[in-house]
């Protein structure tokens, strides 16, 4: 069925389902419970009940444990997954390292939508298993998001299935990371989004600023792997994926912003959704605006006056809160949605001041429609939506493929939506 739509016809969003807001005290009493293990390095004793990174693991595990029977009618499933790694740079005798990892099943088993934080924490060298390292900010503050996005995500069913993720082996080369997306994707499955929320602890920075109430969140531009994107730098899936998440979080949070880093990552670092892009994965970082290197990958110490290493005391246990809210809003209305449409393509086989679009038909019984997202292409964001129905064709009249940006999604019946779908051009 064809479309045809004049310039001007805008469509306003659509309703956001709510989602509450994350409990300080809580989070702080989490990002304490973390620290007091003394050190998470991935090298560090996995015997113990009280000190290393096994303990750690393990609380993680009972406690995710703990909010499946709380919050989700013990519907989570819980589990440590073990990877036996090869001997590297950082692991010169291997390891065997362990995710935590709890699934919320969807009607989809193999559409995953990923929330993500890394447990383990390193001194100044990342092979000192055994100096302190308590890793509040670094990343104890997103790994504790998690846990709260799950409690916030309660009672609920989604369509696609949602993974609250603890990671290892971060600061020895994102190892942890690869591992679990590499076995997705032998097993089949495929990740739809996946955020990863590192070093967010709302501190101030080594700059002496202090942004309570924003958040930076890179993506990449040029897909890692996968399907070229021709036409725009700025539409690779990552990119969708971080419009989409500043979209539903600034709708939940008012005054709270999110600001489009259009990179993959920080010089010099490099954090775990990369490793989720080299599968072919769109996946994005959540950082705080101000990072202090005096609290990053420091020995604990006292010199010259100042204060080093990752500590509790230099955590706003409220900010960690609003990103956990942030990146629950998005996967509460993306997990709830359709998949994004597929084969969507832009035509290119004539010259016109007009522009058509196609996809395929998508077979929910509770489909909404689609929708045209449409935005100039000096626009970070997308400026204009329009509502097309259920059709698998549309064409927006004034609206040069020349001078504009274009995505597709699709909606349910409640109005959740989809992923954005930049088109492939098609003769």
């Amino acid at each position: 069925m064809l479309l045809s739509l004049s310039a001007g016809l805008l469509c306003l969003a659509l309703p956001q389902q709510p989602v509450g807001l994350g409990n300080p005290a809580r989070i702080g009493a989490d990002i304490n419970k973390l620290v007091s293990f003394g050190t998470r390095n991935t090298l560090s004793e996995t015997e113990s009940d009280t000190h290393g990174i096994g303990a750690a693991r393990r609380w993680l595990r009972d406690e995710m444990q703990s909010i499946s029977t709380k919050y989700h009618a013990n519907k989570l499933q819980v589990e440590l997954q073990f990877f036996d790694l090869p001997p590297g740079r950082r692991t010169p005798e291997g390891i065997r390292l362990a995710n935590v990892v709890a699934t919320l099943p969807g009607v989809d088993p193999n559409r995953l939508i990923v929330i993500s934080g890394h447990y383990d924490s390193m001194p100044t060298s990342p092979t000192d298993g055994e100096s302190a390292a308590p890793g509040a900010n670094d990343d104890a503050s997103g790994t504790v998001a998690v846990l709260e996005a799950a409690r916030l995500l309660s009672g609920w069913q989604p369509r696609a299935t949602v993974v609250f993720l603890a990671v290892a082996g971060e600061e020895q080369g994102l190892l942890g990371a690869a591992a679990q997306a590499k076995y997705w994707q032998e097993q089949g499955k495929h990740v739809e989004a996946m955020f990863t929320m590192d070093i967010v602890g709302g501190a101030v920075g080594t700059s002496g600023k202090l942004e309570p109430n924003r958040l930076r969140v890179f993506s990449e531009g040029i897909p890692t792997k996968g399907a070229a994107v021709v036409g725009s730098d700025n539409d690779a899936p990552s990119r969708q994926v971080a419009r989409y998440l500043k979209r539903t979080a600034e709708a939940t949070i008012p005054g709270f912003e999110l600001t489009l880093i259009l990179r993959q990552d920080r010089y010099l670092r490099g954090g775990d959704h990369r490793a989720f892009n080299q599968e072919g994965w769109a996946a994005v970082r959540l950082t705080e605006p101000h990072e202090n290197y005096t609290h990053q990958h420091q020995d604990v110490r006292v010199e010259n006056g100042t204060q080093f290493g990752d500590l509790p005391e230099f955590v706003d246990f409220a900010y960690v809160g609003r990103v956990a809210t942030s990146v629950a809003s998005a996967i509460l209305e993306m997990a709830s949605a359709p998949a994004p449409p597929s084969a969507v393509t832009v035509s290119i086989r004539e010259l016109t001041p007009n522009t058509t679009l196609n996809w395929q038909a998508n077979l929910e019984a509770d489909l909404g429609g689609y929708a045209i997202l449409v935005r100039h292409t000096e626009e970070a964001t997308w400026s204009e939506r329009h509502d097309v129905g259920k059709v698998t064709t549309a064409t927006l009249k004034g609206y040069s493929k020349d001078d504009f940006l274009f995505a597709v999604e699709a909606y349910d019946t409640k109005g959740n939506r989809s992923l954005a779908v930049y088109p492939t051009p098609k003769r």
